[in-house]
Order: C-alpha cells, then sequence, then structure tokens
C-alpha cells in the first residue's frame, strides 16, 4: 500500500482560501509541517491580501501558534482562488562589479543605487560612460553584456 503524501504549501494556502479545510481536518505531520511565514509569504503576493497579511504577520509570526494563525486565516480570508505571481528577489551579481563600481563613482551614489541607476541604463548609455574613464571596446563590451539593449 503506497504511503499518503503530506500537505504541501499550495494545499494549505488552498486550505485557507479556496478549499477552507478546517484545521482539525489535516492530520498531525501536516499540522507539524506548517509554517506560517512561508504561508504568509506566498498569501502576500496576492495584490488584494498583500495589506492585510502584512498586518497580520506582526501576530502570526511568533506571538500565535501555528494552529491559530491557520485558523485566523481560515476565518478571515476570503474564499476564492487566485493566481498569484511569485515576486523574485533581485538576481546578485547580474552586473560587472567594475561597471557599478564606475557608475557608483560617476554619479556619486552607493553601489546598490548604482545597480539601479544601471538596471534604468541602456548599453550605449552605459558604453558612452565608460570611454569616459578610459576603458577600451573590448573591456566595455563584457562589462556591458547584461545591460538592456
Amino acid at each position: 500500500m503506497a504511503e499518503k503524501k503530506g500537505a504541501t504549501l499550495f494545499d494549505f494556502i488552498d486550505g485557507v482560501t479556496s478549499k477552507k479545510k478546517a484545521w482539525s481536518k489535516w492530520s498531525d505531520n501536516d499540522q507539524k509541517s506548517f509554517t506560517p511565514f512561508i504561508v504568509n509569504r506566498f498569501l502576500s503576493m496576492r495584490q488584494d491580501l498583500v495589506e492585510l497579511i502584512n498586518e497580520l504577520q506582526t501576530y502570526t509570526i511568533g506571538l500565535l501558534r501555528p494552529k491559530e494563525t491557520y485558523q485566523l486565516y481560515h476565518e478571515f480570508l476570503p474564499t476564492n482562488k487566485t493566481y498569484a505571481k511569485y515576486i523574485k528577489g533581485k538576481k546578485e551579481g547580474k552586473f560587472s562589479d567594475k561597471l557599478i563600481a564606475q557608475i557608483a563613482e560617476y554619479y556619486q551614489v552607493s553601489k546598490s543605487e548604482s545597480i539601479d541607476y544601471v538596471e534604468l541604463m541602456d548599453q550605449t548609455s552605459c558604453t558612452n560612460l565608460l570611454k569616459l574613464y578610459g576603458y577600451t571596446e573590448s573591456e566595455i563590451k563584457t562589462m556591458i553584456k547584461e545591460v538592456r539593449k
């Protein structure tokens, strides 16, 4: 006889939103695997819930037990199934370190701010700026390969 798989994150999300499954209906192993932080993270990807989840997470992380968090969401969240696009963090190391340093120096901003600048710039504007600092065409080409065209 095949062993039953445990509940996934998406099962819990459905349990508090579209399918409304009571906490007592989950197995003991499923209840132990419920993680409020991860559930908060995925629920906050929904535009209609982001403010609510932000307000509630001060209680759901640390103050309330997982069972209480689940029950709060079960009772409080609307019954509907919605697609929530996962929002990824910024990719670290996307641009050349030399490019970031030169942009930071030119605009007199921090390196983290210069990354934002590069994301707004195109290859032509980066090339023009790097030429001011005396970089060769081949150096510039390798430095700007990840910059939008």
